[in-house]
């Protein structure tokens, strides 16, 4: 089993060793003290893409990417803040043969330019690398009839059956607050969280989930709320309070 302190090493940010990749990559400036390190033979293959300040680069999470021949390129990096419903993902992309390369971030494009290589190679040579810096995902929204949320995120993992390090918000939009917990129950029957003021009891029935805030002997009816949409990853990640203001470590947090 692990202990409270393993996952909390666990998901944290640590250091890459960059002697394999660090000779292949190409830097790019916005003019501003920021960085793009990526390798422009395998622009988005999510192992060598990098966003930073010069001295340390974390790695960026590519969901996908594209290229025609040395025509152009482009890569789509995850950042649900940079959606509209009008516009799409958070790209980097590289037009008309080099002549161009830009970050587009909530239909901001930002241009990008390559930094020489003698100044690339001293910047490199002297900067860190990480991995990611985001590793928290959300788990559930729900809210009962008078705008009152209960969020629930865990840690953020690659394997579908790695479930650990939950936490639990409660509270108005843009005012949630982390309640302690007592005790997790989660399994196939659905979700427990035993907390110091209440339980949310969450329960999958015939597909469709039913949520309870338990206080005491009063049961509070609550309605899930989906994040699949543009507009409420949006409202997560910005309004909802828990992850307000926070950098998830892509170039939006400097770039929108």
């Amino acid at each position: 089993m692990l202990t409270p302190l393993l996952v909390t090493l666990l998901a944290q940010t640590q250091p890459l060793d960059a002697s394999a990749f660090r000779d292949k990559l190409q830097l790019f400036a916005d003019g501003k003290g920021h960085y793009l390190a990526m390798n422009p033979d395998e622009p988005y293959n999510g192992e060598t893409d990098f966003w930073g300040d010069g001295k340390t680069f974390a790695r960026i999470r590519v969901t996908g990417g594209g290229r025609n021949g040395d025509e152009a390129w482009n890569f789509v990096f995850w950042d649900p803040r940079a959606w509209t419903t009008t516009g799409g993902p958070a790209t980097v992309d590289m037009h008309d043969k080099g002549a161009k390369y830009a970050v587009t971030c909530r239909r901001k494009e930002t241009a990008l330019t390559p930094v020489k290589p003698e100044e690339a190679k001293k910047i490199l040579s002297g900067a860190a690398f990480t991995t990611y810096v985001w590793w928290r995902m959300p788990e559930k929204l729900l809210r009962d009839d008078t705008g009152v949320y209960y969020f629930v995120d865990r840690f953020r993992s690659d394997e579908p059956g790695d479930r650990r390090d939950f936490r639990v918000f409660v509270g108005k939009k843009g005012a949630l607050k982390q309640m302690p917990l007592k005790d997790i129950v989660d399994d196939a029957q659905g979700m427990i969280f035993a907390t110091k003021t209440g339980d949310l009891r969450l329960v999958t029935r015939e597909g469709k989930l039913e949520g309870k805030w338990i206080n005491g002997k009063a049961a509070t009816e609550l309605v899930e709320v989906p994040f699949d949409t543009f507009e409420s990853a949006r409202m997560i990640y910005i309004d909802l309070g828990p992850y307000s203001g926070q950098r998830l470590g892509t170039p939006c947090d400097d770039l929108m």
